[in-house]
């Protein structure tokens, strides 16, 4: 992983519950919280996001890119992200 990275899984509570990769944080597209959410973020951080399938990820990616976030990476559905990251998903 990329140092100084955060993971973002962009699904919802229960999905993210369900399981996750170790670290993310759970900040759901869906819930029309995540433009706001995105104030708290530093716009110059790294950024891996994940969700499903890839395309909640996608459209989050595009939204940060479009809010000035100038590093941000969708990697897909969760277990292209494990895979892309070494790691395992978990439920804790």
């Amino acid at each position: 992983m990329q140092t100084g990275a955060v993971v973002i899984d962009v699904r919802t509570a229960e999905e993210f519950a369900q399981g996750h990769l170790p670290g993310a944080r759970n900040l759901d597209l869906n819930s029309g919280d995540f433009a706001a959410a995105l104030a708290g973020l530093d716009a110059g951080g790294t950024y891996l996001l994940y969700c499903r399938s890839g395309n909640r990820s996608g459209t989050a990616a595009q939204m940060m890119h479009q809010a000035g976030f100038t590093d941000v990476t969708n990697l897909g559905s969760v277990q292209e992200a494990a895979d892309a990251l070494g790691t395992v998903i978990t439920s804790e």
